[in-house]
């Protein structure tokens, strides 16, 4: 391995400000294809290497893929996977235009003693031993050993036994566009070249589990996440009269209060567990002040999964937000009743009674009521839908659907907005992953002196959960409830079933990812890591079978 010009492609890489949704990320593809270019087999192989526009993208983005042909003609292939767009900057305050220069940004935090620095922090910073500034760990460390790989494979390209397919997505830190993508261009190379796919390799750093972790691991598969979205319909009221009408917020505090960092909702398989759900928004759907209570609300939730399926999920969650709605109703009848000990007299309330609905059941029940044009209509609208924020977009279609609803009282309306993330299947014993795996442990320990724990599910979302499916998903149910299921948002389920990649994840060392102090460990990086990942692609190609 070219340690000076892996440590090269670096800096370039991290030189392109590639912040997910932005113009940065048209011109970071440029540059990858460009470096691609440099290397002498795709100048005798131009055809194989390409910048490929993702269709419909307002941004007009692209992702990148280089095949690499060993000249056995065997369609043995590994797929090196990395993204190469980055978070925003605007963490590193009046200092954002160093983001992008890792050396210059770590010799300013070297002179400038006036930036704020943790302790760990600034120890990692006078070692010499890191590199600061964004995209340095995640993950164009990621892309710029990938890249090194086709040097080296290139020297041995004449007895090399398979493929490399070198594949570098944006959009990963958002929605996934990039990916998405990309996965059709994996089943038609796979057609058209007669690729055998034996496994991804990715780069992500690894991430500790505590403040001191000192471990390094290895992850052999995806958690999943799902966006679930409940929009609340209370039945206005002057706030004069209180009583009389049903506040949707009330369904939406309740809700929170049932599964915000709820423990039982935590899926967990084996010593893995994922993190408990959170509420990303919550907010009514009023545009102006006025006095009058709102007529809906809504809230939704960071859900990761290892085992669930949405349709599992979305039972769930059906069953807490039936509870909540009776307790609720039971709160305000309550409230009622102490008034009337107050006042002598009850206030008039509505005959309320829980109703909870899929995004599905809604539709079909508008659809029984109005009919061929309910649809037709529904069809145009959400075919000229403005392009805004998915989760909004999502919304609007939901609020659109129910003006059709017979049903009038208030009720509750769970779908799925985007994204959504497969999680992937445990990784069986005899599996090429599992040994693969084992050969990096006994590799590391013997030769670098390096211990690895392996890890089943990776801690944080990303692309490799588009590589294959889990058994349990009822792919007509998720679409179902998806409202924005279709042109704006589509998911290849059927591509990606088909593919059935196995994957794992070998990275860098690092620390802070998304933070202004994220850093890149030089001498583990550069040193048995780099080597390791090379030496993977070899025992993935050598334990096929």
């Amino acid at each position: 391995m070219n340690i000076e010009r892996m440590k090269s492609l670096l800096v370039d890489f991290c030189g392109i400000p590639s912040i997910s949704e932005t113009h940065g990320e048209t011109e970071m593809a440029r540059m990858i294809f460009d470096k691609i270019s440099e290397i002498q087999y795709f100048k005798d192989n131009p055809a194989n290497a390409a910048i490929d526009p993702i269709d419909n993208d307002p941004l007009g983005r692209s992702y990148v893929h280089a095949l690499m042909e060993g000249k056995g003609k065997s369609p043995k292939t590994v797929v090196l996977l990395s993204h190469y767009d980055v978070v925003d900057v605007v963490d590193y305050g009046p200092y954002k235009d160093y983001a992008f220069k890792p050396m210059e940004y770590t010799e300013l935090l070297k002179q400038d003693d006036s930036i704020s620095l943790t302790d760990d922090a600034r120890a990692d910073l006078h070692s010499g031993d890191y590199l600061f500034g964004r995209g340095t760990m995640d993950m164009k460390y990621g892309l710029a050993v990938d890249v090194e790989i086709l040097y080296q494979v290139e020297k041995i390209i004449e007895y090399f036994p398979g493929n490399i397919l070198l594949l570098s997505v944006p959009d990963e830190e958002n929605n996934s566009v990039g990916m998405l993508a990309a996965d059709e261009l994996l089943r038609t190379l796979k057609k058209e070249r007669k690729l055998e796919y034996t496994c991804c390799i990715v780069s992500e750093p690894y991430f500790p589990k505590y403040p001191g972790d000192d471990s390094k691991y290895i992850y052999t598969g995806a958690i999943g996440k799902l966006l679930p979205v409940f929009f609340c319909v209370g039945r206005e009221t002057h706030v004069g009269d209180p009583f009389s009408g049903f506040n949707p917020n009330l369904l939406t505090a309740k809700l929170i209060e049932h599964i915000e960092l709820n423990p039982e909702l935590c899926d967990f398989r084996g010593s893995s567990r994922v993190p408990a759900p959170v509420c990303l928004k919550q907010s009514d759907t009023k545009s102006t002040y006025s006095v009058q209570t709102p007529t809906s609300a809504y809230t939704y939730f960071n859900y990761m999964t290892l085992t669930s399926s949405p349709e599992e999920v979305l039972e769930k969650l059906r069953t807490i937000a039936l509870k909540a709605f009776e307790e609720v109703i039971g709160n305000v009848e309550s409230k009622a009743r102490q008034l009337k000990e107050l006042t002598g007299g009850i206030p008039r309330l509505p005959n309320s009674k829980p109703m909870v609905l899929t995004f599905r059941e809604l539709y079909e029940m508008c659809l029984d009521a109005r009919g061929k044009d309910f649809r037709l209509y529904m069809d145009s609208y959400m075919k000229n839908a403005p392009e805004a924020d998915f989760r909004h977009v999502s919304l609007d279609i939901v609020r659109e659907v129910h003006k059709f609803c017979p049903y009038r009282d208030p009720m509750i309306v769970l779908f799925f907005a985007p994204p959504y993330y497969p999680h992937s299947e445990i990784v069986k014993d005899n599996s090429i992953i599992a040994r693969v795996v084992s050969k990096i442990v006994s590799t590391a320990e013997k030769e670098y002196n390096e211990r690895f724990t392996v890890e089943s599910f990776f801690p944080g979302l990303s692309d490799m959960s588009y590589l294959s499916l889990p058994q349990n998903i009822d792919t007509a149910s998720l679409k179902a409830n998806f409202p924005l299921w279709g042109d704006r948002y589509n998911i290849p389920l059927d591509t990606i079933s088909e593919l059935d990649i196995p994957f794992l994840n070998l990275g860098p060392m690092g620390k802070d990812a998304h933070k202004y102090t994220e850093r890149l460990n030089l001498p583990y990086s550069f040193g048995p890591a780099a080597r390791l990942i090379y030496q993977t692609v070899l025992w993935a190609l050598e334990n096929y079978d």
